[in-house]
């Protein structure tokens, strides 16, 4: 998850794979620079599936030039495919980039990219909303809903959800996995159902919405009881693929658009969150065809990408998130469909900073989220609030609990998470959209790194940005020097420090050329630089 370092080519063959060969959070992207010309070539796999890069180095020693040959696309036991007489396929897209120029350029050129000609057009009322939400950490009654419902709204939270749990009678701490599938609004949970929620919900001024682990039927629920034929089989012939269902099957793929397209129409959704915890999938699932064994993820993408493109049609207004286990399918294959992507469930630093500065280099800023203001997922056991709370701000930050039902808030945690919230708000989300990040320290080694982790979120025009400053595991140096990459140098900016709310007037030649140094004294701390042209 966004473990981001540069690997030196070999006169040889490099490999890279992920999902089948390899671990399922892998994100099929990829950033190759030549050191002796400045070119730097980007390149996106839009697939969902196992997937492999390869690139071959001939150093041309004999001809006096280097050659470079490199191949990407989808990864499986062959046949990945077998078609039937007259059947035409689409191969999965790679979307190529080739620039001369530094790192973040080429990022910036991907961004702009995706921006324009890939992901899904949002409505603008419905873009950068901040979420909060209630889940199975605790077991949802509608007590302990209401109460996460009033600490949302106090925070300043825009959509609020109800993650795994909805659909069963049991403890949903510990059934929400057994009966997914079974996409019916337990009315011993809620026995008046979801509309006085949903009421609620509006009447606090934010949007309502579902989570759905919808790809998948769990062991206790009907429908797996009713069509066990509906499960993807393994290689061996069992049915052990984590519930996941056989979308190669049209049957099966028709089902399942029918319950999102239900759930979200009789709850009156605005917000569609998609989940997929099927965990280490390897080689996949497999269906004879023909007289062959064909493996499944052609077939399985190619049907779900279709689903997705017809219920985005048939819902503009209805916020997609995509979940999938922390950052499990962040690809542009599905994430085109949806309006962001959460990217992780590891929330813990110092590797939450490594995490957020890795995957937005893949992905535009606007489109990533991840927990901020506020606790949950554990991510309080090391680091300063700020210092998660500020890491937030470069993407979409998802509000957590602050205090358990019957237990008085802490009005400090709770000042300082509305104060990051009204930042996002007023001086973060104005600039998404058409943001250009600059990553000052692109390389932090390691899933615990050391050292200092620098971001920039700059406006396209210069004329604001973001510095946040983080200061990671020891050994670090207790000071680092930032020059600003998204000023103009004839222009002049009002530089607020977020630590101790000083403020000061520079010219934007000394902000980019002799920068600021600032100092932190501790671990696991951080700074934050708002910065604002003076007009």
């Amino acid at each position: 998850e966004g473990d981001f370092a540069w690997r030196p080519l070999p006169a040889a063959g490099l490999r890279i794979d992920g999902r089948y060969r390899r671990d399922r959070h892998r994100h099929p992207f990829f950033l190759l620079r030549n050191r002796l010309t400045g070119e730097h070539f980007v390149g996106s796999l839009a697939w969902s599936g196992g997937y492999c890069f390869e690139f071959d180095v001939d150093d041309g020693y004999e001809r006096g030039s280097g050659r470079l040959w490199f191949r990407a696309g989808p990864d499986a036991p062959a046949p990945l495919r077998v078609l039937a007489p007259g059947e035409a396929i689409a191969t999965p897209e790679v979307h190529l980039g080739v620039l001369i120029g530094d790192l973040d350029e080429a990022i910036n050129a991907l961004h702009e990219h995706l921006r324009c000609s890939v992901l899904f057009r949002q409505p603008a009322d419905r873009a950068g909303l901040v979420e909060s939400g209630i889940g199975p950490e605790v077991d949802i009654t509608l007590e302990e809903l209401y109460h996460n419902l009033e600490i949302a709204a106090e925070l300043g939270a825009e959509v609020f959800f109800i993650d795994a749990g909805w659909y069963t009678a049991k403890p949903s701490t510990t059934h929400w996995w057994s009966t997914v599938g079974d996409w019916q609004v337990s009315l011993e949970r809620f026995p008046g159902g979801l509309k006085p929620i949903r009421e609620r919900v509006h009447e606090k001024g934010m949007l309502f919405g579902l989570w759905m682990d919808a790809e998948r039927i769990g062991p206790e629920s009907r429908v797996a009881q009713e069509h066990p034929e509906w499960l993807a089989r393994r290689y061996d012939g069992a049915a052990e693929l984590g519930g996941l269902l056989d979308l190669t099957n049209p049957e099966v793929a028709r089902w399942l658009e029918g319950q999102i397209a239900r759930v979200i129409e009789e709850n009156e959704l605005d917000f569609f969150r998609l989940d997929y915890n099927v965990g280490w999938l390897g080689a996949g699932s497999q269906v004879e065809r023909f007289g062959y064994v064909e493996n499944g993820y052609f077939r399985y993408y190619e049907a779900l990408y279709g689903i997705y493109e017809r219920l985005r049609e048939r819902f503009p207004r209805v916020i997609f998130e995509n979940c999938a286990s922390g950052g499990a399918r962040t690809d542009i294959g599905l994430v085109r469909y949806f309006n962001h992507t959460w990217i992780t469930d590891w929330q813990i630093a110092p590797r939450s900073f490594s995490i957020v500065n890795g995957m937005t280099m893949a992905l535009p800023p606007e489109r990533l989220m991840r927990i901020g203001p506020g606790m949950g997922q554990s991510q309080h056991r090391t680091a300063e609030l700020e210092f998660q709370c500020r890491l937030s701000l470069f993407v979409l930050p998802t509000l957590g609990w602050t205090h358990l039902k019957g237990m008085r808030s802490n009005p400090e945690l709770m000042a300082r998470a509305r104060h990051h919230v009204e930042i996002y708000k007023s001086f973060v989300r104005p600039l998404h959209g058409a943001s250009r990040i600059y990553h000052h320290t692109p390389v932090v080694r390691g899933l615990d790194p050391s050292g200092w982790g620098v971001l920039e979120l700059a406006a396209a025009g210069r004329s604001r940005a973001i510095v946040g400053l983080f200061r990671l595991s020891d050994p670090a140096a207790p000071e680092y020097t930032v020059r600003l990459r998204g000023v103009a140098a004839g222009r002049r900016y009002r530089v607020r420090f977020d630590n101790s709310g000083d403020e000061a007037l520079l010219d934007g030649h000394a902000l980019a050329s002799a920068g600021l140094t600032i100092r932190l004294e501790a671990p696991l701390t951080s700074e934050l630089l708002l910065v604002q042209e003076e007009l």
